[in-house]
């Protein structure tokens, strides 16, 4: 009995010291993109990555430079520094080696003050027919403009897109500048109707991927167009392409035959004002497989999977019929990267 509960000891033993072999000091500097000096956190988190968010560490402010103290680190998973500053989470991801955790992290913070005409959206939806319903999934490119470059605090005015009232199994998340990981959301409801989008907007390019079911017992559903009237156009692509869509107003959607990428069909809604309601009824098209989107995605390569389909990026290059080139190249860019994951 008594080797038995020695051997018990020694495999846990063991097993955690395998989990937890590393006992290494995060630190870096921190660098504010705006004043393009120094910059200062008000604190700093360090948590694991490992299926879910496990909290490690925090200091209080820093300035210029920062330092954690020695600890034993996870093994095999990517550390995550939550930097907060001015009321804004920025987020670093570190890679699970040695040689990435040894060396310094170099954090850049941006002062806030961005104004809202700074700040261009375009966005997209996919509708891909499954046998409980219609899944939805919407992208939006977000660009910060701002010179010199600062944040944008959604308190000085939310944004908000369009979730149908009838949506179930609602999920969110947002990739910001320079990560290659994107960051669960919650989805609270909006002054509008919508969803509001609660992280501040820093400069680039950010994309926030929003995804929802609409169950086979709701022959349509009404969207309404807020923060993706922006552009003015609005594309739909549908999956399976013999799906036919049709609204509650016949001229204001237009069908695309050219260019249009393998296995989808295109629609284009037009002169779309904010607040304006469109019901959109999706008929005919034979049920695909249904995909997880599960609430909890693994992480993988720094990365979270999620159920978004691939073939929503494969209509990147038609949007050159729909706004600009430098929209275009930035989507194309972020294409790619996805691709190399």
């Amino acid at each position: 009995m008594f080797r038995s509960n020695c051997f018990l000891v020694l495999t846990l033993f063991l097993l955690s010291s395998a989990s937890y072999a590393e006992k290494i000091s995060i630190f870096g500097t921190i660098q504010n993109g705006t004043t393009r000096g120094l910059g200062k956190a008000d604190s700093i988190r360090m948590l694991a990555l490992q299926g879910a968010m496990l909290p490690l560490a925090e200091i209080g402010p820093q300035s210029g430079k920062f330092k954690f103290p020695e600890m034993d680190l996870p093994e095999g998973a990517p550390i995550l520094l939550q930097i907060q500053y001015q009321g804004v989470n920025y987020n670093k991801m570190i890679p699970p080696t040695t040689m990435f955790r040894t060396s310094p992290q170099e954090v850049t913070v941006y002062d806030t003050g961005a104004s809202r005409k700074q700040v261009a959206i375009k966005s997209l939806m996919q509708v891909m027919r499954e046998k409980k319903g219609l899944r939805i999934f919407k992208l939006f490119l977000i660009d910060n403009v701002s010179n010199p470059p600062k944040s944008y605090d959604p308190k000085a005015g939310a944004l908000e897109y369009s979730v149908a009232k009838e949506a179930t199994e609602i999920m969110a998340q947002l990739q910001q500048p320079g990560s290659k990981m994107a960051i669960p959301l919650g989805v609270p409801e909006g002054p509008n109707g919508g969803r509001i989008l609660d992280r501040a907007i820093l400069p680039g390019s950010s994309e926030l991927q929003v995804s929802y079911l609409i169950p086979n017992s709701h022959d349509s559903f009404g969207e309404r167009m807020l923060i993706e009237s922006d552009n003015g156009k609005y594309p739909i692509f549908v999956k399976p392409q013999d799906m036919v869509v049709e609204t509650n107003d016949k001229s204001s959607i237009v069908k695309l035959e050219k260019d249009v990428p393998k296995g989808l069909s295109a629609y284009v809604l037009n002169a779309l004002e904010f607040g304006a309601l469109v019901e959109l009824r999706f008929i005919g098209g034979k049920a695909l497989p249904t995909m997880s989107n599960s609430p909890n995605p693994e992480i993988w390569n720094g990365s979270i999977l999620t159920s978004w389909d691939l073939s929503l990026f494969a209509v990147i290059g038609f949007l050159g019929l729909l706004f600009t080139m430098s929209f275009i190249f930035v989507y194309r860019k972020q294409t790619e990267r996805k691709n190399i994951l």
